[in-house]
Order: C-alpha cells, then sequence, then structure tokens
C-alpha cells in the first residue's frame, strides 16, 4: 500500500467510509471492466460505494449487484473502566471522568465544585477528588 492509497484511505475513513463486507455479485466487476476482481477493496458510505483495489478507484453508478448490509451501531465508549471502578482506582480525576462518573456534563463538575460539593484540588490542572465523586455517586434518591 503506497502513501497516496494511505492518505486516500485514512480521509474517507475519516468522512464516515467503511470496509464493505456484503456479497458482492460477478456482474459488478464485468460492468466495472476490473479486470482482477480478487484485489478489490471496497469502502462504503451507502449508498456510495468505492474500490481501493487498484489505480482505476472505481466507484459504480448503482449499487445493483452489491448487498445490502445493516448499519453497524458505533460504540461510544470513551473509557475502559465503569464508573465504580474509576473511583475507587484513581485518587484523583479530572472534569470529564467525573462527570462520566456521575452522568453529568463536564460544566456541571466545575459548578459542583465551585458549590463545594465536590473537593477540588488546588492545583492546577482542575481535578477533583474521587471520593467526593464517590460520595455524590452515592446520593441517589430511590423512590
Amino acid at each position: 500500500m503506497n502513501s497516496t492509497l494511505c492518505r486516500t484511505l485514512r480521509k474517507m475513513l475519516a468522512d464516515g467510509f467503511e470496509q464493505y463486507n456484503g456479497v458482492i455479485e460477478q456482474d459488478v466487476y464485468k460492468r466495472l471492466g476490473c479486470s482482477n476482481p480478487a484485489r478489490a477493496y471496497w469502502v462504503c458510505n451507502w449508498p456510495i460505494l468505492h474500490c481501493l483495489g487498484c489505480n482505476e478507484r472505481c466507484t459504480p453508478k448503482s449499487i445493483e449487484g452489491f448487498q445490502i448490509v445493516l448499519p453497524t451501531v458505533k460504540s461510544e465508549k470513551k473509557y475502559d473502566l465503569s464508573p465504580y471502578e474509576m473511583v475507587s482506582r484513581k485518587h484523583l480525576l479530572r472534569a470529564d471522568e467525573a462527570a462520566f462518573c456521575l452522568n453529568v456534563k463536564p460544566r456541571t463538575v466545575y459548578k459542583m465544585a465551585e458549590e463545594g460539593k465536590l473537593n477540588r484540588h488546588i492545583e492546577l490542572p482542575f481535578r477533583v477528588t474521587a471520593e467526593s465523586v464517590r460520595e455524590q455517586m452515592e446520593k441517589v434518591e430511590i423512590g
């Protein structure tokens, strides 16, 4: 894979394209005049498909012959730890980590620290104690 192809693929992935894993009928390659279908590498942002397998960079005019694949759900998992693991393993938490644990926005964490609900570390960068976050996590009103 050359550097131009790497840049092209990186840009396409950033633009929402994904590797196409559906079944492709052989008629597609005949219509495109592809001489080596074994080299085909398809990416798609349905219904747009591009082949990056050779220098031709084919883009079919229709999706005929391509299996329609269901969209995948992208995980938004930002942290490897659960909130309880995070407050038990770390002493100080960043605003985004505390927000994750409390299921609030980082701005709310800053506000809670100003109000004295969370104990803030004196020095910058902004950090709050895991103990104070844990205490706030335990203040759940069960109805």
